[in-house]
């Protein structure tokens, strides 16, 4: 009886299981987008979406102002009221984008979903956005394991 060479079935085997030394932590999406009057602007730069409660639909600007990677830390009150702190990039794009933008719509989106949509009424300097509602433990928990991730991989302050 002649042997049977095993290497190729195992090499071909391997190739298809899962890699545990470099598998990448859950991910979670944050997106911050405010609303825009759409005129004249084509697809790639807005976009519709239906926000809470009763799915009105806004045109908001494509390209976030504040996404997962500016997030830095992530805590809650006992009200529930969740705090995200944001990163040098995200605090002057809030900065910017609420300074410029009074009475336009803020979208906030978890997962392509629409968490929080406030009307902006005040200029965020502080670099902190608070969502006024509790949102699931697991997502705080994804959102914080971000945030941890993100201070973790940042380069290092000049001096």
């Amino acid at each position: 009886m002649r042997p049977i060479c095993l290497l190729p079935f195992c090499l071909l085997l391997l190739t298809f299981l899962p890699a545990h030394a470099g598998h990448k932590p859950p991910q979670v999406s944050l997106r911050i987008n405010i609303q825009t009057a759409g005129e004249g602007l084509s697809s790639s730069q807005a976009t519709n979406i239906g926000i809470p409660p009763n799915g009105e639909i806004i045109q908001i600007r494509a390209l976030p102002e504040v996404t997962e990677k500016d997030l830095i830390d992530v805590k809650t009150d006992s009200a529930g009221t969740v705090f995200l702190f944001l990163n040098h990039r995200g605090k002057v794009n809030l900065d910017a984008s609420t300074g410029q933008n009074q009475g336009r719509i803020l979208v906030v989106m978890i997962d392509g979903y629409v968490i929080y949509a406030p009307v902006i009424d005040q200029q965020i300097t502080n670099g902190v956005f608070a969502i006024p509602h509790p949102l699931p433990a697991e997502v705080i928990k994804l959102l914080q394991d971000t945030a941890a991730r993100n201070v973790k991989e940042a380069p290092p302050a000049p001096r």
